[in-house]
Parts: C-alpha cells; structure tokens; sequence
C-alpha cells in the first residue's frame, strides 16, 4: 500500500511541524476560532463524535475529512481528531488522500 503512506507521510509531516494539533477540546477551540485548515477524524471514532464535528465544521466552513489509524500515525494511540493548522500541510494531505483514493479505486 505505497499510496497510504504517502498520506500517513504528509500527516506526519504537519505534526513534525508543529502545525497539526490533536484531542477533542483544542480541535473544538480551533475549528471555533477558525484556524484549522482541515479537521481529520479517525474512521473509528464515535457516530457522536463525527456528528459534533461534521456540525461544527460545517458551521464554520471547515473541511473535514476521515483517515483511518490518525492515533498511530502521529503517534498518540486513542487520539481520534486532529486539526490541520497550516494552508499548506492541510493540502498536501487532500492530495495524498486523493491519490490514496484514486489508487484504491474508490
């Protein structure tokens, strides 16, 4: 699965950089202020969970997005959201997650 990694390497890369922020109160802060970029939420994560946050960045014209394992990829397990703070890092993950998609075939 060499398309993935390219999107687990792009996450990583904002986290590397200090411009991805994860757990459920600072995203809900950010998304509030409107700085996050791009919401990522983990597949696995709670109906509740993605409906607070599909509202949330809908009302705030934030584009959100779901990723599989987001905990392991920046190494914090559990984690299930994370927001995208940098224009830059946030579509270099919409690129390498549409590659991943169109690789997969979806």
């Amino acid at each position: 699965m060499p398309k993935q990694s390219k999107l687990t390497s792009a996450i990583g890369f904002a986290m590397k950089a200090g411009r991805l922020k994860s757990g459920d109160f600072v995203v809900e802060k950010l998304v509030r202020a409107e700085k996050a970029q791009l919401v990522l939420i983990d597949k696995a994560a709670s109906e509740n969970t993605k409906e607070k946050y599909r509202a949330l960045c809908t009302g705030h014209r934030t584009e959100q997005m779901e990723v599989l394992e987001l905990g392991s990829w920046i190494g914090k397990p559990g984690r299930m959201i994370a927001a995208v703070t940098d224009e830059g890092f946030a579509n270099m993950i919409k690129r390498a997650s549409a590659e991943t998609d169109t690789a997969q075939g979806e």
